[in-house]
């Protein structure tokens, strides 16, 4: 068939549509630390706000506790307000947290002694993950960055990742969040048809193949700029590298019941329940690793 001895010639995979997007489009610390700093409390209010919230909540919830131990030396990175600063410093033997916004991590230390557990926390430390200079190699058991750090680097994700595991002891463990761009597609697809009205649909097509938002090719008014992230672009950057991926998850899935059918949901306790367990369990099958809004890896250093 023609069309098959065209794509034989001619075919260029997303991936690697994907991966020029990413390197032609330049990693500024600014403009996260800038967004974070202006998000202020928001951050720390982001996961009880609503019932997507929890339901993301609860699924990282769920791996930071099978995978931190008593015994392990932490550092969390990208922690923000300290949503999950919180519960990590009750895991672990020692826990340095950091974030990229200065902000974050004022609102993240107000917010640990009003609990009571600033004492545990043995340093708040402003780092940007695709360079921590700082940090000595094999230092830390877990390195914990979620919630989507990662996706704000562009041309510096490897970096991140050889920085994240170059900190990690042999045998440490990286618990790596990212946003989801096929998840976010379907959640937000009414913005995204709005957003096609007003930048014309060769962005919208920029946007579904690379999952970038950025200046030049999808310009949004809050200039939140970012790369959602597919699983197999997750799995490509670690293709080469000394490690073994123990688990993948997604989080999110039954956000697509849409929050007013959530709340309803949270009325009938037992049925509440039911629902944020099976949300742990569906996120674990592999036919639901991109549907959710978060993809999450554990990342074993060999």
């Amino acid at each position: 068939m023609i069309d098959g001895d065209i794509s034989d010639i001619f075919h260029v995979s997303t991936a690697s549509i994907n991966n020029l997007g990413v390197m032609n489009m330049k990693y500024n610390p600014e403009i996260p630390r800038a967004h974070y700093d202006q998000y202020g409390n928001n951050e720390w209010e982001r996961l009880e706000k609503d019932r997507l919230g929890e339901l993301l909540y609860h699924v990282h919830l769920d791996i930071l506790k099978r995978y931190i131990s008593n015994s392990d030396v932490v550092i969390e990175l990208g922690a923000g307000a300290g949503r999950f600063t919180k519960d990590i410093v009750t895991m672990c033997k020692s826990l340095v947290t950091s974030d990229l916004s200065p902000i974050q991590i004022e609102i993240n230390k107000r917010k640990m002694e009003e609990l009571g557990l600033i004492h545990k926390v043995k340093n708040f430390m402003i780092l940007d993950i695709s360079n921590l200079e700082d940090i000595e190699d094999h230092t830390y058991d877990i390195a914990v960055c979620i919630g989507g750090s990662i996706n704000y680097l562009f041309d510096k994700e490897e970096n991140a990742i050889n920085e994240m595991l170059r900190i990690l002891k042999s045998g440490g463990k990286l618990i790596l969040g990212s946003m989801s761009l096929i998840g976010a597609l379907m959640y937000y697809l009414n913005g995204v048809l709005y957003e096609k009205g007003m930048l014309g649909i060769d962005a919208t097509e920029w946007l579904f193949t690379t999952g970038i938002q950025d200046e030049e090719h999808y310009p949004v008014e809050n200039k939140h700029y970012a790369h959602m992230m597919t699983s197999k672009e997750l799995d490509a950057l670690f293709e080469g590298k000394q490690v073994k991926i123990l688990e993948k998850s997604s989080a999110g899935l039954f956000m697509h019941s849409q929050e007013e059918t959530l709340c309803s949901a949270k009325q009938d306790q037992e049925f509440w329940e039911l629902l944020i367990k099976k949300e742990v369990e569906f996120t674990k099958l592999p036919g639901t690793l991109d549907c959710g809004m978060n993809i999450i890896y554990v990342i074993e250093k060999l």
